[in-house]
């Protein structure tokens, strides 16, 4: 190590001139260079206020700090091209000779049926002739069944592939009559409930248009139809199948293995790799960018599931996105290697996700993974995911490149149906183009955003969530009022979840629209999307939802506790019209009683509103959520009766994401201590602007818009005031 660091750092000198037009040199000491060293490892590229945090730490001026940083990346590239061009050319090598190999087996190749000799010219046209004959009939027979098919289902022809349900996408969350064509911030769901459809979902794609308002709405681009992916070749899968192998070895490897390769983040704490040992331990896979950096994180946690189920969640895409619905907005099977068989021992898919925390002003993430399980013992998984990108595929955002090195799991069985899981993440960013807002960016580019610590917290949350919503009792926790049946308890702990599913998804806001009294002298800090809705289960008409971002200098449970307390819910939610609200139902959805499912009523001494609201929300070491929604009388009849499905209960949820800053946590906090830290805040509505498939030219989207840039303005103000943060 202090060869290396001579070598990288210590003969930094910073070289200025003066009158006499002398030369001076500094020689960095050790522990600045180990300083730096290991600042550099988590973030190469640091901005003004983190050069200036580090030249008080470590005595240097910013300019010593800035040049230090510029020659450690220009070396670290140079670096890294000559390690590329060794494997590179070892590649070119084995691919050399494989071609060879192949040429030779070739002018030797034997009939595969009886192993005889090669074919003649005639033969193979023989033989091409036959198979075109049978691909003949074949495609006589498929026109036949169709058109058999289609006449049994009254003329409809066969859903193709292209138009099943995109995994997670814009949601059936909305009620609001069809007849009305004004701002809406609520439901009243006059409207009888909508059949289940065949290919009808919460995350229909085809269902929305994300469009730009006056005009009418545009059909989107849908970047992931799964028609145009190619059938894979034998050889790629082969290939897929060793990288997949490897990486599960990899994962595995990682999780085993403790320091020099896991050392503690000098920002907040959790286990970072060090790059330096794990360059020397595995095949160096990354982005060609020199803008790329890192990100890495292992967590351990113990859950109320058992393994084979969890590895069930891992290959069956709807429920992966069901599990972690803060993490995962989209996911989709693109090829399936080897089948999902529980009494075998290997699985192996290709899966694109889209991934996206917290706020419109995080980008999201965008993967092309190989998933694949291996069993190494009787009580023990693997799961890796590694990037593996196919030729001629657009992702659906300018999001950063992501490239995901070998991360995953590995499952161990605990008794009682439990498992213990130990999560690694690893990836590359470059998001030199699309960076995260300056609220956002310590937390996501200090690489807890989308670390280990999350996928694990968040497991562990959903797993005692579904294990709550499946008991046949109401539990002494509970308070059932007006929801008077375990089956009504289930069915609005499921309304809840997939209102949280959809609020989440709504964070993206794939396009932001900017209008003229939003200009950048009095712009309000709302963000601005409108989407048109015409599916089944959904509202009919133009929605807009408005986002804004803040930061409170309040560590995020007192946040938490405050939006919770219902004894002064009336002063800041304006869908309780200044009436205080009363708790109709609740329903524990979690060890912690503060991760609950509620439903309350704005009811006056005189008069009790025609209206409810459902809630859910939710506290973790990471932050929280409180999302919820209006229900008019009918429709939360419907929703606490237990006899409707509530995939056809529709209503629109806004509510508020909770979460820590990212910034460095004091060592005193670490051990226990006072937590003093800052809360981010994103708060979101959805409001129906126009009803109907067709809205009209009358409609003046600049006062829709204002409109709901004053709720969201005001509601913030109001808020901001309460808790003293003005």
């Amino acid at each position: 190590m202090e060869s290396s660091r001579d070598d990288s750092s210590s003969d930094e000198r910073e070289i200025s001139m003066n009158n006499n037009q002398d030369k001076k040199y500094h020689r960095h000491s050790n522990a600045q260079i180990e300083r730096l060293e290991a600042y550099f490892k988590e973030c190469p590229h640091p901005d003004d206020s983190q050069r200036q945090n580090l030249s008080e730490e470590l005595n240097l001026k910013p300019k010593q700090i800035k040049f230090w940083f510029q020659n450690k990346r220009t070396q670290t590239k140079a670096q890294n091209e000559k390690a590329d061009n060794t494997v590179l050319k070892a590649a070119n090598m084995r691919i050399r000779l494989e071609n060879e190999a192949m040429r030779n087996a070739l002018e030797t190749v034997n009939c595969p049926p009886c192993g005889g000799p090669p074919l003649g010219k005639e033969e193979r046209e023989l033989s091409l002739q036959k198979l075109r004959s049978e691909n003949a009939n074949l495609k006589e027979h498929y026109e036949k069944l169709k058109s058999f098919v289609n006449q049994q289902q009254g003329g409809h022809s066969i859903p193709s592939v292209d138009t099943l349900p995109f995994i997670h996408g814009p949601s059936s969350y909305a009620s609001t009559s069809t007849n009305n064509f004004h701002v809406s911030h609520g439901s009243s769901s006059q409207n009888p409930l909508e059949p289940p459809s065949m290919l009808s979902g919460p995350y229909t794609r085809d269902n929305t248009n994300i469009i730009r308002v006056p005009q009418p709405p545009q059909p989107q681009r849908l970047p992931m139809q799964i028609q145009h992916f190619q059938p894979l070749s034998q050889v790629e899968k082969i290939m897929m199948s060793e990288r997949a192998l490897n990486a599960v070895s990899e994962v595995r490897r990682l999780v085993q293995t403790e320091e020099p390769m896991w050392t503690k983040s000098s920002i907040d704490g959790r286990l970072v790799i060090d790059q330096e040992n794990y360059e020397k331990l595995f095949k160096k896979n990354h982005l060609k960018s020199p803008n790329a950096r890192p990100e890495s994180s292992k967590d351990v946690v113990v859950v109320p599931m058992d393994p084979r189920t969890l590895i069930d969640v891992f290959f069956h895409t709807e429920k992966w996105a069901r599990v972690f619905p803060t993490i995962v907005n989209e996911a989709k099977t693109i090829h399936v290697l080897d089948p999902m068989n529980h009494e075998g021992q290997n699985f192996l898919t290709l899966v694109y996700e889209q991934l996206h925390i917290l706020s419109p002003l995080v980008p999201p993430r965008e993967f092309m993974v190989l998933r694949c399980c291996q069993q190494m013992e009787e009580n023990l998984w693997v799961i890796a995911d590694v990037s593996h990108n196919l030729p001629n595929v657009d992702f659906e955002f300018a999001s950063p490149i992501c490239f995901k090195r070998p991360s995953g799991c590995v499952i161990q069985a605990l008794p009682n149906g439990h498992s213990k899981v130990t999560w690694v993440e690893h990836v590359e960013i470059d998001d030199h183009k699309m960076k995260p807002h300056r609220l956002y960016k310590d937390l996501v580019c200090g690489g807890s955003g989308y670390g280990a610590r999350r996928w694990t917290v968040t497991l562990a949350r959903m797993c005692e969530r579904l294990s709550l919503s499946s008991i046949s009792a109401f539990p002494t926790t509970d308070y059932g009022g007006v929801v008077k049946t375990t089956e009504a308890r289930k069915s609005v702990m499921n309304l809840g979840e997939r209102m949280m599913r959809n609020f989440a998804w709504t964070l993206k806001m794939s396009q932001k629209l900017d209008f003229s009294q939003l200009s950048e002298t009095n712009n309000s800090g709302v963000r601005l999307s409108v989407r048109m809705n015409t599916g089944p289960g959904q509202p009919p008409g133009l929605i807009v939802c408005a986002g804004s971002s803040l930061c409170l200098p309040l560590p995020p449970l007192q946040v938490y506790n405050f939006l919770q307390n219902i004894e002064i819910r009336h002063q800041w939610d304006v869908l309780c019209h200044g009436i205080p609200a009363a708790e109709q139902a609740r329903f524990v959805t979690g060890t912690d009683p503060k991760n609950c499912v509620t439903i309350l009523r704005p009811t006056s001494a005189t008069t009790p509103s025609e209206m409810m609201i459902i809630q859910d929300a939710y506290i973790d070491a990471l932050g929280g959520m409180v999302v919820y929604a209006p229900m008019d009388l009918n429709t939360a009849y419907n929703a606490v009766s237990g006899q409707v499905d509530p995939a056809h209960i529709t209503i629109l949820p806004s509510g508020f994401v909770i979460s820590r800053d990212g910034r460095p946590t004091p060592t005193a906090q670490l051990e226990g201590g006072p937590d003093y830290s800052t809360t981010l805040v994103t708060v979101a509505f959805q409001i129906l602007v126009a009803g109907g498939p067709n809205y009209g030219e009358d409609i003046n989207m600049d006062e829709s818009t204002t409109a709901v840039n004053t709720l969201v303005s005001s509601t913030v103000q109001r808020i901001k005031a309460m808790l003293n943060c003005e």
